[in-house]
């Protein structure tokens, strides 16, 4: 009988998939269970945390049945706001709901040795099956992948499915690659309403106190439990970055154009396309703004698509579509000599053409028409004029009449990455491209390392990346951009980093200067920082090499106060910033940035982003004043790190400080703090020894701590005849 009734049910629901307009509905579990052969692992076809999704097979048609698999920790209440979305939502680009199951079973089981009924409760729904699976598996870079007009469809797509959405005041809140699907012709499909919200007509707003989101895709708002139409569209910012290039972040938009030109050149409507990728990329640029006012609404997205599509199907003003085509490609030159003019200032182009390719466009009549047009405004009013409008050339003065005219002239010259030219001026590259010390990589060399499988450090300077720059492993440091001063201030404190040249100091090879933060690159250190070695990877280290490495990293410190050209102060000295090689030399670093000290003073002008720790000098805290007295206190602390390897805190009930003071104080041995890897007797006076160093290097009286130089002058002393009987 069953059998029978499941055979009349799959016949309705093939209809279904037939007919569109057919509404959702009821679907038994038996059905479900028998059209994916009782969710078989041979029918699945995908998972999430709460979630598992069969193919089922429904006469010659399939569908996708997405089962709960942790309905224990899932409100009833929430499967069913799911479903409410999905019945509300009918569109193109929706992946289509066909029908879903509330089933409660009673399930036989033994509980403490007596028989008892457990109810076991079912939730599935039932979707359209999308042969191609999600777009998370198309994403490529420019140059491979989707064609350039297949990637603005599924843009646009996505767009109006979002913007349906909307209308229907239901937050997707968790819009991803992984979410949305693409059927047989590569259609859109947003599908996965497993967090989304059903607002009432006069909200604009929901929030939660356990926030589930999707890292990469939400926007900062989001992970403090507060979503709007703005969380939405911040998501879908991030995917139209992500389809265009391959990453999510925040790219230069005249990168991504230059990019995608190289790809379409020699196709056929490449300029429609071109037009389309700068269309895409300005608004992707604008939905991911941190600010989600300064967002657009998903109808203003969808206009602006529109028009594009309407201007490129039917023309404008009657004109064919190679026509209008020729006009974007023109337009799109007058806004790059624009941009051009505007950053000189009006000064005459011909001076500051930097090769004979420029040279040669300048002083053609088709420029003299253009200058002259310009001179037509009055110099003092050139920037202002070109901020509020585009500057079109006389009648006749076509700058781009042909794909071998200016616009490949200026593909070459790489002109149209002004923003990049600006941030190299910015960061002073005209004063570092002359000095020896320095070597200025271009951003497509770096780029590529920043990925995440690259990255091996982040915190309040920036993000740390490993690179391989000609056969050298090298290591890419993004500097935060609040970190970044003036020019001149940022130019010269690069120069000088640059000519720290020591055995125990991570060396700075060179700079990138053409993003928005600019990226550093040092010498890559193999075995990591000192903090894991103590306290992570607990690799064991004798007495020996814990001497070596307190000794020379001294002595590191030491040249930085007393033997550079210019006084550097580190201000952040712990384990964390000590490097080690393969030989357990260390080599400091992360220091420089707003460090920097001319000798005559005795602190720096600002340090930015400071962090107080456990290594923080107590006095610097209370007054403001960092010299090289500050790093001397950091010294100790890390001092005694060693000794103890126990990690330094500010816990009063635990602090490794205060717990050696005491000692100290009360003239107590401080043996039974030693770690008992070195703690044998033969070396205890020389433990106690390195203890009353570290000890003087924490006196809060700021005038009767040593000197690095002191300092290291007496750990030398201890480790050189040690250092003779090893060898």
């Amino acid at each position: 009988m069953d059998g029978e009734m499941n055979v009349r049910r799959k016949v309705d629901l093939e209809r279904m998939l037939l007919d569109g307009s057919a509404e959702p509905t009821y679907l038994s579990l038996s059905l479900l269970e028998d059209i994916t052969n009782c969710f078989s692992d041979d029918q699945r076809i995908g998972s999430g945390g709460f979630a598992v999704v069969y193919k089922g097979m429904v006469g010659k048609g399939m569908v996708a049945v997405k089962k709960l698999s942790k309905t224990f920790g899932v409100h009833e209440n929430k499967f069913h706001k799911e479903v409410e979305c999905l019945v509300k939502a009918k569109h193109k680009n929706i992946v289509r709901f066909l029908g879903y199951c509330s089933d409660t079973q009673g399930i036989p089981a033994n509980h403490e040795g007596k028989f008892v009924m457990a109810e076991v409760q079912n939730w599935l729904l039932c979707f359209e099956f999308a042969s191609n699976g999600s777009l998370d598996k198309y994403i490529n870079d420019a140059f491979q992948g989707l064609e350039c007009i297949k990637r603005y469809q599924i843009i646009t797509g996505i767009c109006e499915g979002l913007l349906h959405l909307h209308e229907k005041r239901i937050l997707h809140l968790d819009l991803k690659p992984a979410n949305i699907l693409l059927d047989d012709h590569m259609v859109p499909k947003i599908t996965d309403f497993g967090l989304s919200r059903c607002l009432d007509k006069e909200q604009t707003r929901t929030s939660t106190m356990n926030p589930c989101v999707s890292l990469g895709y939400s926007a900062s708002e989001s992970f403090a439990g507060k979503f709007t139409f703005a969380s939405d569209i911040y998501s879908l910012g991030v995917i139209i970055v992500e389809i265009l290039t391959g990453e999510k972040g925040y790219p230069e938009e005249e990168g991504v154009v230059k990019t995608w030109m190289n790809r379409l050149e020699g196709s056929n409507q490449w300029e429609t396309q071109l037009e389309q990728v700068r269309v895409c990329i300005k608004i992707g640029m604008e939905c991911i703004d941190s600010n989600p006012k300064k967002r657009p609404v998903a109808h203003h997205i969808n206009n602006r698509f529109h028009n594009m599509t309407s201007i490129v199907e039917t023309g404008t003003s009657g004109s064919s579509v190679e026509q209008h085509a020729g006009f974007l490609k023109e337009q799109y030159c007058q806004e790059i000599m624009t941009k051009l003019s505007s950053e000189y200032l009006g000064k005459d182009i011909k001076e500051h053409a930097e090769t004979e390719e420029l040279a040669e466009y300048v002083g053609t009549p088709k420029e003299d028409q253009w200058q002259q047009g310009r001179e037509q405004v009055p110099r003092d009013q050139w920037g202002a004029q070109d901020k509020k409008q585009n500057f079109i050339p006389p009648q006749g003065a076509s700058i781009s009449s042909s794909s071998s005219g200016l616009l490949y002239k200026l593909n070459n010259l790489d002109i149209f990455n002004t923003k990049a030219r600006r941030n190299y001026v910015r960061y002073g590259g005209l004063a570092l491209q002359n000095v020896r010390s320095v070597k200025l990589f271009k951003k497509g060399v770096l780029m590529p390392f920043l990925k995440e499988q690259n990255l091996i450090g982040k915190g309040g300077f920036g993000e740390v990346y490993r690179g391989l720059v000609g056969g050298v492993q090298v290591v890419v440091r993004k500097v935060n951009s609040g970190r970044v001063l003036c020019t001149e201030q940022f130019a010269n404190e690069v120069i000088i980093q640059s000519e720290v040249i020591h055995t125990n100091i991570v060396r700075l090879i060179g700079c990138c200067l053409e993003v928005d933060a600019p990226m550093l690159v040092y010498e890559f250190v193999s075995r990591g920082s000192l903090d894991d070695i103590l306290h992570s990877n607990k690799v064991p280290l004798n007495l020996d090499l814990r001497l070596s490495i307190a000794a020379q990293s001294s002595q590191g410190l030491a040249y930085m106060h007393s033997h550079a050209n210019c006084k550097i102060l580190h201000g952040d000295f712990r384990p964390a910033n000590i490097l080690l090689d393969d030989k357990f030399v260390p080599k400091i670093t992360d220091f420089g940035m707003s460090r920097m000290a001319v000798a005559d003073y005795g602190r720096t002008g600002i340090i930015v982003d400071t962090v107080y720790t456990a290594y923080t000098d107590p006095v610097y805290i209370q007054k403001g004043l960092l010299t090289e007295k500050s790093d001397v206190y950091s010294f100790g602390v890390v001092m005694l790190e060693l000794l103890t390897r126990k990690k330094a805190t500010h816990a009063d009930n635990n602090s490794l400080v205060r717990n050696f003071l005491d000692n100290h104080k009360q003239r107590r041995k401080s043996t039974e703090l030693f770690d008992k890897e070195i703690s044998v007797a033969g070396d205890l006076e020389l433990l106690d020894y390195l203890t009353e160093i570290a000890v003087e290097c924490l006196n809060l009286d700021v005038d009767e701590r040593p000197t690095m130089t002191e300092v290291a002058m007496r750990l030398f002393t201890l480790y050189r005849p040690r250092r003779q009987v090893g060898s």
